[in-house]
């Protein structure tokens, strides 16, 4: 029986001691003085921006006459008599034998750049393609599209296609491959386990040993430990198909991205592809896009206090005006909410979990009119061609420039297009947005980060291609870069890897300890009717407790539009169900209580003690005050704890967030009885009970934690300084300016730690390729005085990513480097570009900039700060 390496002692190893207002607007017909007919005269005075983008005319070119006539006439009888400039030079790439990636914007016809080179290769020279889609939806839309391109040629020359994804049975898989497809679809997990099971498959070794094309659409995706673990498949598959007899070095890898930062990076670094004597330069980038655009108005609204209710709205105008689109949530729960308060049969839910069944009867059900507004997730940003949407209304800012991109471009994709972001009023990141509005239609997108090297990656993916084909001993550096050698040397000494005669194995089925996308469980819950036992939606472990536990109430859409309420009867983990009961309609939610524990399993190196040098004013101490990192393999636990039982009411109220009445139910009221505001309608929420779970539930992994901590004198010098910059400002005799009210809600190391931790956090990207979502920090409170408080750096994913160690690492370089980032920030006390995190589990409270510029200072003073690039390499 095998067990799992000891990742703690593998990462030890690698450590030596270190050296060093709301708009009021009410929504009664008698406010109107005319009924408007476009969003502008609609929203009005709500009107914050808007900017109109004009349609782009098309750069044809002919389709070449040496493609087989067979596909010529297959691309004719679907209309197709051109290609656009980029689709000719992405088949000019392909028929070099090189490989390229294409960043041409949303609905430019990546596609059909990419398989008319890929098909001819296939019929002609008898390739193989693998085509990696990291959605399942997005794999059906592709599979489709070419399935109706190839309909139309002779069975005798029609390339075969295939379809495997998470949904398809093992013995299914055998059946399909004994068709002998050309070109096989894929999600990343499927190629993952199935490598382990080619060796009982002749069909497998065959298609490996033809294998030419490996296609990956919507590269931008693959970012944080999702990357990493896919650049190590793409390493395992190049070492298959050596082993069963094909040729790695003429695979030709086609990478697909729309919102991109650094595609050209990104594109080597999931490839592996490097320059060599035989092929100097074996990738091309692809970015100006010769496709039409149809024209497009952006529209950003006034922020909102009334986020679901105010969505709702401007949906239910679009609609009355016969707008079709698709509106974009944050959560789960808000997609419920809004497709519950829209109340109409044309307005369906989409998100993570529900069944393959109902994507594809949404999808059909939008394509025949049927359905004209989709309410989704992000499950449905990537990719999925939906030609009919014309709006996209966006319930928040999604967190991202290629997020935000990536959602709009969901609509307006063969006509003209809307799209309406309405800021959430209470989410500092939004406020940002608010400032700065033309940031969405200029600048650069993110770039995507992951780090390959990372040696918990390495280690894993070494045993399962130890276990899949054995990996020749003098060819680890070939496949998998110098870096592996030492942790392969490691895994030995462990014992999980055995040196034979035809070089390293390993025992067992190792592919289970990866997740493969990060996260912190791997486990799903499905969710059973307790009067019919359908299984109706499967969720993850961590959603489950959260969403699902004991007394939970749980709302899902039915195939007819209708919200159905249910509640949790059961949640069983061995047999990884939960049981709803179908209840009556209610206004009562349920919201879980949680939160998040970090503890340390095994110390890798010794703490890093740093001297804080703080300026003389006020008394300092100099030197005496230190700060203590301590890095370490530890645990991080999400916990739920119990949970509160809300009720909500769509009522008018006030929305004069100093009145009394703000959020209380006034029917039949046009002004406040109190501020004399008018009144608007909107989702009041009351808390009626809160429960506490005997038992708690509770998700864990292990991950390095880096633990930050200042004495008594630096807690003392901080105290200090706000006391005196609370006395400067309460003398000034001006109002308190935005942020600074903070010094007086909250202690000033809580304060001083809290943003230090978020401005290590945006300087970060400079020194580790690691996803900004892929690592946290968190204040706790320690024990002893109220003014003492600990920061904890963590990555989130399971095993670790690296990004924690580099804080280790480089904290000095770091400190000179946030320090830079937050000067050279026009904003006064902290802003999304230099202080807010999104997704921080604190909610982005207790933060000033200048408080945590004071720590910045101390590590790596003014004086000593060198000037630092801003921009990753």
């Amino acid at each position: 029986m095998t067990t799992t390496p000891n990742y703690g002692a593998l990462l030890q190893s690698f450590w030596t001691p270190p050296t060093t207002s709301v708009e009021e607007h009410p929504d009664t017909a008698d406010n109107h003085p005319f009924e408007p007919t476009d969003i502008i005269e609609f929203l009005g005075e709500d009107l914050l921006w808007q900017q109109a983008i004009p349609a782009k005319e098309p750069n044809l070119r002919d389709i070449p006459a040496d493609l087989p006539s067979e596909l010529i006439e297959a691309l004719h009888a679907q209309g197709i008599y051109h290609f656009y400039s980029h689709q000719l030079k992405a088949l000019q790439v392909i028929r070099l034998d090189k490989s390229l990636i294409l960043t041409s914007p949303t609905a430019s016809g990546k596609t059909l750049s990419t398989y008319p080179g890929i098909l001819e290769g296939c019929m002609r020279q008898g390739h193989r393609a693998l085509a990696f889609y990291g959605l399942r939806a997005l794999a059906l839309d592709q599979f489709h599209k070419i399935s109706e391109l190839l309909s139309t040629m002779p069975v005798a020359s029609r390339p075969g296609l295939a379809m495997m994804t998470g949904d398809v049975k093992t013995d299914e898989r055998e059946q399909i491959l004994a068709s002998d497809p050309h070109i096989l679809g894929v999600t990343p997990e499927l190629i993952h386990f199935q490598l382990k099971q080619a060796w009982k498959s002749e069909r497998w070794a065959n298609f490996y040993q033809r294998l030419r094309y490996v296609l990956i659409d919507e590269a931008h995706t693959f970012s944080g430990s999702y990357g990493a673990n896919m650049a190590w498949l793409i390493r395992r598959l190049r070492l298959a198909v050596d082993h069963y007899g094909g040729c790695s070095k003429d695979l030709q890898f086609i990478l697909l991205s729309a919102t991109c930062g650094n595609p050209k990076q990104l594109a080597r670094k999931l490839s592996g592809l490097k320059p060599t004597k035989r092929n100097p330069k074996p990738l091309v980038w692809i970015h100006k896009s010769g496709a039409a655009a149809p024209d497009r108005q952006v529209v950003v609204t006034q922020p909102s206090h009334n986020l679901t209710a105010d969505t709702a709205r401007i949906i239910q105008f679009l609609l009355a005006q016969g707008k079709s689109g698709i509106a974009f949530c944050n959560s789960r729960r808000s997609v419920r909410d809004l497709t519950g308060l829209l109340k109409s049969s044309q307005v369906v839910a989409f998100y993570g979990g529900i069944s393959s069944e109902r994507r594809a009867e949404v999808v059909q059900q939008l394509q025949s009119g049927i359905v004209k507004w989709i309410v989704a997730t992000e499950a449905l940003e990537a990719g999925i061609d939906l030609p009919e949407l014309e709006c996209c209304v966006l319930r928040g800012w999604p967190g991202s420039k290629m997020a935000y991109q990536q959602r709009s471009g969901r609509a307006g994709r063969s006509k003209s297009g809307l799209t309406v972001l309405i800021p959430n009023a209470l989410n500092p990141i939004d406020r940002y947005i608010i400032e700065h509005p033309e940031m969405l239609i200029t600048g650069e997108t993110e770039d995507v980060f992951f780090n390959d090297e990372y040696p918990i990656f390495a280690a894993k993916h070494l045993l399962c291609a130890a276990a899949e084909t054995g990996i020749p001993t003098h060819k680890i550096k070939n496949y998998f870069g110098s870096s592996a050698i030492e942790v392969a040397k490691l895994l030995m000494a462990q014992g999980h890897l055995n040196k034979g005669r035809n070089g390293l194995w390993a025992r067992g089925y190792p592919h289970r300890d990866i997740n493969f996308r990060g996260g912190v469980s791997q486990t799903t819950i499905k969710l059973v009717d307790a009067e019919s036992s359908e299984e109706m939606e499967e969720v993850s472990e961590d959603i489950a407790y959260r969403e699902v536990h004991p007394q939970a109430i749980y709302k899902r859409q039915d195939g007819d539009g209708k919200m159905l309420t249910y509640q949790c009867i059961s949640l069983d983990l061995h047999s990884k169900r939960a049981i709803l009961k179908p209840i009556v309609e209610s206004p009562l939610f349920t919201v879980a209580v949680t939160q998040s524990e970090t503890s340390s399993l095994k110390v890798l190196t010794d703490p890093m003690v740093l001297p804080l040098k703080f300026s003389e004013d006020m008394g300092s101490n100099g030197n005496r005050a230190c700060l203590t990192l301590e890095l370490s393999y530890g645990q991080v636990s999400h916990i739920t704890s119990g949970y509160s039982v809300l009720t909500q009411l769509y009522e008018q109220t006030c929305l004069n967030r100093r009145c009394l009445n703000y959020k209380e139910p006034l029917p039949q009221e046009r002004r406040c009885p109190i501020c004399s505001k008018l009144t608007r309608k909107a989702l009041i929420v009351k808390t009626l009970s809160e429960e506490r779970f005997e038992q708690p539930y509770r998700t864990q992994f292990s991950a390095p934690i880096v633990k930050v901590a200042i004495d008594a004198p630096a807690r003392d010098y901080l105290q200090t300084f706000a006391r005196e910059a609370r006395t400067s400002l309460s003398r000034s005799g001006q109002p308190i300016p935005p942020g600074y009210q903070q010094l007086w809600e909250h202690p000033s190391t809580l304060i001083a730690i809290h943003s230090f931790g978020h401005q290590i956090l945006r300087s970060l990207q400079l020194f580790a390729r690691v996803d900004s979502r892929e690592v946290n920090f968190s204040v706790v409170k320690e024990p002893g005085d109220s003014n003492h408080y600990a920061g904890y750096f963590y990555d989130t994913s399971d095993g670790g990513n690296g990004a924690s160690e580099a804080v280790f690492k480089h904290m000095i370089e770091l400190a000179s480097a946030a320090a830079a980032i937050a000067r050279g920030c026009d904003c006064d006390a902290g802003c999304a570009k230099c202080l807010i995190q999104h997704g921080c589990p604190d909610g982005n409270t207790a933060l000033l900039k200048q408080l945590g510029l004071v720590l910045l200072d101390a590590i790596a003073p003014p004086s000593a700060q060198t000037e630092v690039e801003l921009t990753p390499e």
